[in-house]
């Protein structure tokens, strides 16, 4: 798997001049840097791991947000999610990043069903993203929603709420 930071750097937590660069300009959070670690461990044993590219890692509530970009089945991300919860001992979910905004909402929002994203244009000339979430599964939201919303309008670029329906 790629990483932003070197894989030297990561395993011995000791970072190099570029990559202290990087973890102070904000491209990588601190925090993610043991999610890079975890996620290096277990390419030994998970083979699949090693076609892809990781992104971001965000932690909303005990919940840890993985992006990754390439290819890969959902029983594989699934698998690599159950290993990594492990070793994190964290609830943690693999999101394959996608310029698909829906695709990309839908992988976030799961297991919730996702109705629609509307558009809102406001008078003073911004526009903000509806996400409609069906009304029984707010409970697997909880009290994530502005966490999300706020995940959300990161991963966009424009505003978005959460409606529930």
């Amino acid at each position: 798997m790629k990483y932003p930071l070197d894989k030297i750097c990561v395993r011995s937590g000791i970072l190099c001049p570029t990559c202290q660069r990087k973890v102070d300009t904000g491209v990588v959070d601190k925090d993610e840097i043991p999610i890079m670690k975890a996620l290096m461990e277990l390419e030994d044993n998970i083979k699949e791991l090693r076609k892809g590219e990781y992104i971001k890692s965000y932690n909303l509530n005990g919940l840890v947000i993985v992006l990754v970009r390439d290819h890969w089945e959902k029983e594989e991300l699934e698998r690599i999610s159950r290993e990594l919860s492990g070793v994190l001992k964290k609830r943690t979910k693999l999101v394959v990043y996608s310029n698909d905004k829906k695709y990309l909402v839908e992988q976030i929002l799961y297991p919730a069903t996702l109705l629609g994203m509307n558009t809102l244009w406001l008078p003073d000339g911004t526009e903000q993203i509806i996400v409609r979430v069906s009304r029984r599964d707010q409970r697997f939201i909880g009290g994530r929603k502005s966490r999300l919303e706020k995940l959300l309008t990161d991963l966009l670029g424009q505003n978005v709420r959460i409606r529930f329906e």
